[in-house]
């Protein structure tokens, strides 16, 4: 009885020191399991930061870019790069947010598995919660990221608008500009007889004349007729032919013949055939409408 007893103790205490090694064994593999994820976790987090990082170097390059800090004048193929290299930094971003979001779900399950082992490794778990924290600073700067892309697509949109409408503007001023321009520099000549003139509307006879009292002066008519007009450049033409050149021309209108060069006599009629002006402002000033009466 006593050596079955015997037998039956060392029975147990076999039993137990198996028991006691194979959990031993079981610890030690949790152990290094968990040694070897956190390497893993720690290289996959670097790495991931490595990305960041050379993610916010090609955004710096592309902001100074967009906001023409880069010194060069972009023109009209630079615009179209930085559209396209725009496009591909969001791209890239959302392929950053895809990583990190697979990171932080590779870690959560590292930490729930690190909790529920029997043997509680402490280190590891602050060290996922210190991954953890790094990968949400990462997720939050990588929106924020996308945020500001798409805000400046926004903004060059609405800025791609704004100069549609400014070409368009700018289009219309310019035409306006001519018009005007033609406007200001349109003037216009009748020369004529005394009767033509009267009969086409250009002049008319002012006052009245008994026997020897009173008199009639010849003056430009209040309806002017511009269809007997010839309209001129006055910047471009400073030489107005005359129909006759043995004749003298009177000038009826309100333009001083002092502005005038060639054959001017001294009561001011032209001769010679031709008008020449030697100051088209200033001769011009008075009356857009200029009248010669042949003498």
């Amino acid at each position: 009885m006593r050596c079955a007893g015997l037998i039956l103790l060392l029975v147990v205490l076999a039993t137990g020191c198996d028991r006691s090694r194979a959990e031993l064994t079981k610890a030690l593999a949790e152990a290094r399991a968990a040694e070897a994820q956190k390497d893993t976790l720690l290289t996959e987090v670097l790495e991931t930061t490595q990305f960041v990082s050379d993610l916010n170097s090609e955004l710096a390059k592309a902001k100074s870019i967009m906001l023409g800090t880069d010194g060069g004048d972009r023109g009209v193929p630079g615009t179209q790069q930085d559209r396209a290299q725009r496009k591909a930094t969001l791209a890239r971003i959302q392929q950053v947010i895809a990583r990190l979001n697979e990171s932080e779900a590779k870690l959560t399950a590292t930490e729930v598995r690190a909790k529920n082992a029997k043997v509680r490794n402490d280190r590891l778990l602050a060290q996922i919660a210190t991954y953890k924290q790094t990968i949400a600073d990462l997720t939050t700067a990588a929106e924020q990221q996308r945020s500001e892309i798409a805000d400046q697509k926004t903004q060059i949109a609405s800025l791609t608008g704004r100069l549609d409408t400014l070409d368009k503007e700018t289009v219309y001023l310019r035409g306006s500009v001519r018009s005007l321009t033609s406007y200001k520099n349109t003037v216009y000549y009748a020369v004529g007889t005394k009767d033509e003139l009267i009969e086409h509307g250009v002049v008319t006879k002012e006052g009245s004349k008994f026997l020897i009292f009173g008199g009639t002066k010849l003056m430009p008519a209040r309806n002017l007729n511009r269809a007997a007009f010839t309209a001129i450049d006055k910047t471009k033409t400073l030489s107005i032919p005359l129909p006759r050149t043995d004749k003298k021309y009177r000038i009826v209108s309100r333009q001083n013949p002092d502005h005038l060069t060639g054959g001017v006599t001294e009561k001011g009629e032209v001769t010679g055939g031709v008008v020449e002006i030697l100051s088209p402002d200033e001769f011009w000033s008075p009356s857009k409408y200029l009248i010669l009466v042949q003498k």
